[in-house]
Order: C-alpha cells, then structure tokens, then sequence
C-alpha cells in the first residue's frame, strides 16, 4: 500500500485549522491537550505536537508552557496568512473577516468580455455577476467580483443574495445548478489600483494590489464559473504548498538518484 505524501501532522493541522475558521474553537479557548488529539487520530505525542506547533507557527494559537494551547485574536494589520492544497482551500480563511454583498446583477458579454471569453460564451449571451469583499475590524481585505453564465444563473435560489452571508459561492452552484467543480485553474498578478478598486478596497489609485484569476472547470473540462479577487498585499497573503503525487514519492523511496546515493 502506498503511503500517503502528506504528513500526518500537516492533515491534524488542517482539520484543527478548520475547527478555528468555523468558531468551533473560538478566540481565547483552549485546543485539545496533546494527549486528547494523540487519542482522537491515533497518532504519536510528537505528531499531535508538531500539528499543534504548526497553528502557533501561523499565529492561530499561543502556547503557554504548563497551561496549554489557546485560540489567539489576529493582530490588527496582520496579514491574512493561509496555504492552499485542494479546491477546497480556495477561500479566505480569517475567522473574523466579514463578508459584505456589494451587488448581483446580469450584464451583457460587451461588458466583461474576459470572463466571457473564459467561460466561452457567445456575443449574445448574459451573464451573472456577484461582487462582494471580505472586511475586517481594520479595514477591507479583499474585493472578489465573480461571473456565472446565465444558463447556469437561472437554476440559482431567488434568495441567493442572503444565502451567500453564511454559504461560499461554488457549494451553491453545485447543489442548484447540478455541476460540480473538478478543477480550478488559478493566474496570479500584481497589478496597480485604479479608482474602482481603490474605493473597494481603500487604498490610494496606483497602491499594489495581488489579484487571483480563478477558473473553475468541470470533470469534462467545461468552464462553470470564473472569478477575480482583488487583494489587499499589505494585510492578505497566500501560500501554495506542493506534496508529490504519490507515485513520484514510492518511487523516491525506492529508486536512489545515483550510485553514490545507494552505497
């Protein structure tokens, strides 16, 4: 049986990490001893530690020798921090962000031609699009202005507008429009604010901005859905980490890079 190439530890973070993001731990309670996380996945004193220094390495939790690990309030003016590794990753991960709807409207193609064109639609079609920023204590985080075809917009619940306070965009175009997301293809720039964006995000026109292009595709290779978050660099950043796929990694284990390597 092939081992798994992401790390026990890493899995334990993620789930732990997870549990923070929804409330389920809040600010200022206590995580799980070592021991209760070593019982709850099976695992060493030295995994369930490494997982636990992990979300202190992140400045999710603060240790505090003799009395445990607790759930720390971000800092003000810290940048959101987060590392993605599934499509499910794909989202802004800062518990105290609060999303803000700033509209939902259906426009012609002329008026957002790359993302018609991503989406491979025609001259005469429509299509959906959802603007909406992510907005802490200090300030906005983000500004995502999102695209849907206009086939697929129809199928969507006449309440979509609040449903998106408490629901992510693709898990409700999943569930109405009867597709499914197998694949995200992600572009990253740096560009310079203008005055739209500047206003959505205050900062002044010209300030460095991160934006993410992100197409969604399903498992025939369709395009469903395509999105551009703008971000703010000085209070969001993003970590990709990379794990070979688990072929390479057998193979690793198995096949020494030279003669040198096998002696």
């Amino acid at each position: 049986m092939r081992r798994d190439p992401i790390p026990a530890y890493f899995r334990i973070y993620q789930v732990l990490r997870e549990r923070i993001a929804s409330g389920i731990y809040k600010v200022g309670t206590q995580l799980p001893t070592d021991h209760e996380i070593m019982t709850e996945f099976a695992v060493s004193r030295h995994t369930a530690r490494s997982a636990v220094e992990e979300l202190v390495a992140r400045h999710l939790v603060t240790r505090f020798p003799g009395r445990g690990s607790f759930v720390q309030e971000i800092e003000p003016g810290r940048a959101t921090d987060w590392s993605a590794q599934a499509l499910e990753d794909l989202q802004i991960r800062a518990a105290e962000a609060d999303f803000k709807l700033d509209k939902i409207d259906l426009v012609d193609t002329s008026e957002v031609p790359h993302a018609a064109a991503v989406l491979q639609l025609r001259p005469a079609d429509k299509v959906m699009r959802i603007a909406w920023s992510r907005v802490r204590t200090e300030g906005p985080i983000a500004y995502c202005v999102a695209h849907l075809a206009q086939e697929l917009a129809t199928r969507l619940p006449p309440d979509l507008a609040d449903r998106l306070a408490t629901s992510r965009t693709i898990p409700l175009i999943e569930k109405h429009c009867d597709v499914r997301a197998f694949r995200v293809q992600q572009v990253s720039l740096a560009i310079a604010a203008d005055e739209t964006m500047a206003r959505h995000l205050d900062v002044a026109p010209g300030a460095p901005l991160l934006l993410l292009q992100r197409t969604y595709f399903d498992i025939e290779g369709r395009p469903i859905y395509y999105s551009d978050l703008y971000t703010r660099s000085d209070r969001y950043q993003q970590k990709v980490e990379l794990f070979r796929h688990r072929q390479n990694v057998s193979l690793s284990r198995f096949a020494p890079a030279n003669e040198e390597d096998a002696a």
